[in-house]
């Protein structure tokens, strides 16, 4: 019994937010797309303090940039409920959430650093080891994105099935789709049963949410529109 409690507490449902055109993308072909580095919408994203001369800057960005070519990121929130999130990654509350279950050592939590100046990277003459030290920045971001709550998993590029000019990973593995969340403003008129067959062959649970009534976050809608799922 203590097992299977280790075992459930080391996993957790995190949040992945999309348009609904892009999720149905996603669901329908079973895969996650994932961010590179140059996509992301925080342009401090891997890029420690950098007020050294012209030539030791150039050392820093060679290093992101090989970075770059081999890494991304999918980015999840530990909530469902902040509407900013919505607001921002769900095409303003039209979209969706998909939640997967990830275990606790594949994931790492974002930390929000108060500190005006950046994290300072002591660069050595090894260029594996340079490129771990700005990985290891893949966990700090400015304090002022701290709503997001973000948990990130480092994705290998070369690991990825690569379409159209964007990087996918499957669903499965480590990376397990649990629940489908629909946002407020969320269009119930011909995609409702095209998202209800996809959520049956994905095992997935749908769940409709509305605005809190006497707050500022979002519920889960128990109404009219979860009735529609059942």
């Amino acid at each position: 019994s203590i097992k299977f409690f280790m075992k459930v507490m080391r996993k957790k449902i995190y949040y992945h937010f999309l348009s609904s055109a892009n999720a149905f993308d996603d669901l329908s072909k079973k895969r996650i797309r994932v961010s590179t580095l140059d996509s992301l919408n925080d342009p401090f994203e891997l890029l420690p303090y950098l007020r050294y001369e012209y030539a030791i800057r150039q050392d820093y960005h060679r290093i992101r940039r090989a970075i770059s070519k081999k890494w991304g990121l999918l980015c999840f929130s530990k909530t469902w409920r902040e509407p900013l999130l919505w607001s921002h990654y769900a095409d303003n509350h039209k979209g969706i959430a998909l939640g997967f279950e990830i275990s606790w050592n594949e994931i790492v939590k974002v930390q929000y650093n108060s500190d005006p100046i950046r994290t300072q990277v002591e660069l050595t003459s090894d260029q594996e080891e340079n490129e771990n030290l700005f990985l290891s920045l893949a966990k700090i971001k400015y304090k002022k994105w701290n709503y997001e709550q973000e948990h990130r998993m480092l994705i290998k590029l070369n690991q990825c099935v690569h379409s159209n000019d964007h990087y996918y990973i499957p669903f499965g593995g480590n990376l397990k789709l649990k629940e489908i969340r629909l946002g407020s403003k969320y269009d119930y008129g011909t995609d409702t049963k095209i998202i209800k067959n996809l959520s049956q062959d994905l095992t997935a649970k749908i769940i409709p949410c509305r605005l809190q009534w006497q707050g500022y976050k979002i519920n889960k809608d128990r109404g009219k529109r979860a009735s529609k799922f059942v």
